[in-house]
C-alpha cells in the first residue's frame, strides 16, 4: 500500500512493545509479551484492523478480474457488486454456483494464511436468492457453513421482509417501550420526561426512518408511547393533559415544546437521500439505484432521482416521499435545486440541506397554526423545568385552581390561597396577586426597572423585556419558579414565605444560575446583591 518505512517501524515498534500482566490473589505477577501485538482496547486496532480487511477487497478484486469468481453484474451498465465490507462484517455477492461458492471458500482460507485472520464458521451463513432450500443446504454443507434463510438482518437492519408490515417494526416499538417505561415516569418531572421524549427520537428509531417509510399504524403507536410517558400517568389513570399533543410536536419558534413529530421526521429522513443522489453521484450506492431503476444522476440532470415504482425495495420508499410531500404543499422538484456546483434546499439558511430544516417546511404547512401568538425566547440560564414552568404559564396551562376547575376537577372554591380576594388562575397567581406584585416591585427595583402595572403575565414579560438596558440580564424576570414554589409551599405545607425571603431566594437562584450556567463572566456575591454589574458588561 505504499506506506513509508517510518511509518511502518512506528507501528511494528507498537505490536512488539505490548507488556502485561495478570493480578492473581490481587498481586500481579511478572510482566510478559504480548503474544497477539497491541494492548488490549488500544485505539490503534480498529484502524490496523481495516487496513488488514483492505486484503479482502484486493483478493476479491483479482479472482473477479481472472473469472474465478463472478459477482452480480447490475444492468444498464452499473457496476459489477462482488462484496460489501463494513468493519469485519462482510457480505459477497455473486451468481449461484458450484464453482462460485467453492472459490470463495479457497479465498477465505488464502486470506487466513495471509494476515492470521480466521473466519468463525459458526457465524458464517450462506443465502440462495431464488434457489431452492435443498440446494441452499447441499453448498452449506460441502463448504462447512450454515444454510441461512430469509429473513435476516445485517448492520441492524432486516433484509428481504416487507417494511410495510407493522409486525416488522416490533423491535423498534419494543425498545421505544423500553426506554420510556411508565417507572421512569414516576421518577421524572415533566422537563425531564420531555428531554427523554425528545432524545429517544434521535437515537433509537432513526436508523429505520431514514430507510424505510413507517406504516401509519406504527407512527400512531410510536406517538402513543411518547405521548402517555410525557404527561405520565398516577394510579393507573392519566394525569391531566394540558396541551394538544400537536401543539407540543411544534417547533419552539412556532410556540411550541420543540418535541419532533415522527411523521415529518420520517419524511425528512427519506428526503435526505434525494439530496444525496445528486450530491454524490459517484458513490458505490448511487451507481447501484442508478442501474437498477434505469435513470441519470449527472449533476445536470433534469430528473431529480431514478425511480421505478414497480420495482420494490427501500428506493421505493425513498422515492414514495415525493407524493407525499406534495400532498402538503411541498414539491421536491422546487425545493431541491442545484446552486453552481452543489445542491441544495432552498429553504435551508446555509445554503446546503439539512433534515431539521425539511421538517420545519413539513411542519409549518402540515399543523395549524399557532393561535396562541406567543413568541418565547428560552432561556439558557434556567434549567428547563423553570423554562417549562414559565412558558406554560404564559399560557395559562399550569394547574391553578381555576384551571382545574376547568377540568373538571371538584375544589372546595377558586380563591387564592394567598391573598384570598380573587379567583387564581396563572395571571392572579404570577402578577396580580398582592403578594407576587410586591415581589416584582422588589425585584425590578433591584434590576433597576420601572415597575409596570400590568395584569397579564405574557404582556408583563414582553413589557419588560422592551425596557432600555441589556437583554441579557433582564432574563432574570423569568425566574417564576421561586414563585410557583412559594405557592406550593402555601397550599400544599400551609407555609406562607415572607415577600423579603423570596426575593432573597430569586437573587440567590439567579446568581447560581448564572455562575454555574451561563458563558458570562461571573460576578462576585457583593456586587450581584447590589447589581453591581459594569465589569460583566
Amino acid at each position: 500500500m505504499d506506506f513509508p518505512p517510518k511509518w511502518i517501524s512506528w507501528i511494528k515498534g507498537c505490536l512488539v512493545s505490548g507488556m502485561g500482566s495478570v493480578l492473581l490473589n490481587g498481586s500481579p505477577t511478572k510482566e510478559f509479551s504480548y503474544k497477539r501485538g497491541l494492548r488490549q482496547g488500544d485505539p490503534l486496532s480498529s484502524f490496523l484492523f481495516i487496513i488488514a480487511m483492505e486484503f479482502v477487497t484486493l483478493f476479491i478484486n483479482m479472482l473477479s478480474h481472472l473469472g474465478l469468481f463472478k459477482g452480480c453484474q447490475l444492468p444498464n451498465g452499473g457496476p459489477n457488486i462482488t462484496h460489501l465490507c463494513y468493519a469485519d462484517d462482510v457480505v459477497f455477492i455473486g451468481l449461484w454456483s458450484e464453482d462460485n461458492i467453492i472459490a470463495l471458500n479457497r479465498l477465505l482460507r488464502w486470506l487466513n494464511l495471509v494476515s492470521g485472520l480466521k473466519i468463525n464458521r459458526r457465524k458464517r451463513k450462506i443465502y440462495g436468492i431464488g434457489v431452492a432450500p435443498d440446494e441452499v443446504e447441499r453448498l452449506a454443507i460441502k463448504v462447512n457453513c450454515e444454510a441461512g434463510t430469509l429473513p435476516f438482518s445485517y448492520l441492524g437492519i432486516p433484509i428481504g421482509v416487507n417494511m410495510k408490515r407493522a409486525s416488522f417494526w416490533k423491535p423498534v416499538l419494543d425498545r421505544f417501550s423500553s426506554m420510556l417505561s411508565k417507572w421512569k415516569a414516576k421518577h421524572l418531572s415533566f422537563a425531564g420526561r420531555l428531554t427523554l421524549v425528545k432524545s429517544v427520537l434521535g437515537s433509537l428509531p432513526s436508523y429505520f426512518l431514514s430507510l424505510f417509510a413507517a406504516p401509519k399504524c406504527v407512527i400512531k403507536r410510536l406517538e402513543k408511547i411518547r405521548r402517555e410517558f410525557l404527561w405520565g400517568k398516577l394510579n393507573n389513570r392519566n394525569k391531566l393533559r394540558w396541551f394538544r399533543w400537536d401543539f407540543i410536536l411544534k417547533d419552539k419558534k412556532a410556540g411550541g415544546m420543540g418535541v419532533v413529530g415522527i411523521q415529518s421526521f420520517n419524511y425528512a429522513m427519506l428526503t435526505k437521500w434525494w439530496w444525496r443522489a445528486k450530491q454524490n453521484p459517484n458513490q458505490l450506492w448511487a451507481k447501484v439505484v442508478d442501474a437498477i431503476h434505469g435513470g441519470n444522476l449527472n449533476l445536470n440532470s433534469n430528473n431529480i432521482i431514478p425511480f421505478k415504482k414497480t420495482i420494490t425495495g427501500v428506493w421505493k420508499d425513498i422515492g414514495s416521499v415525493e407524493a407525499a410531500l406534495s400532498n402538503l404543499g411541498i414539491f421536491i422538484k422546487d425545493h431541491l435545486v442545484v446552486d453552481g456546483d452543489r445542491w441544495k434546499w432552498i429553504s435551508d439558511p446555509n445554503g446546503s440541506f439539512s433534515v431539521c430544516q425539511v421538517r420545519r417546511d413539513i411542519d409549518k404547512l402540515s399543523n395549524e397554526e399557532n393561535n396562541e401568538n406567543l413568541v418565547f425566547e428560552w432561556n439558557n440560564w434556567a434549567p428547563p423545568k423553570a423554562n417549562y414552568l414559565l412558558w406554560r404559564a404564559m399560557l395559562g396551562k399550569i394547574s391553578t385552581k381555576v384551571g382545574l376547575v376547568r377540568r373538571g376537577v371538584p375544589l372546595g372554591d377558586s380563591l387564592c390561597p394567598r391573598c384570598g380576594i380573587k379567583d387564581e388562575d396563572s395571571d392572579h397567581l404570577f402578577v396580580s396577586c398582592l403578594w407576587a406584585w410586591c415581589v416584582w416591585w422588589n425585584i425590578l427595583a433591584w434590576l433597576w426597572i420601572r415597575f409596570i402595572n400590568c395584569n397579564n403575565l405574557k404582556y408583563f414579560i414582553a413589557l419588560i423585556m422592551q425596557n432600555p438596558g441589556d437583554k441579557a440580564w433582564k432574563k432574570i424576570v423569568y425566574t417564576v419558579w421561586r414563585l410557583w414554589k412559594a405557592r406550593k409551599e402555601k397550599v400544599f405545607e400551609d407555609n406562607f414565605i415572607p415577600i423579603n425571603k423570596t426575593v432573597d431566594l430569586i437573587k440567590e437562584e439567579a446568581f447560581l444560575w448564572i455562575c454555574n450556567r451561563s458563558k458570562l463572566k461571573k460576578p462576585s456575591w457583593g456586587k450581584w446583591l447590589d447589581f453591581d454589574i459594569v465589569d460583566q458588561m
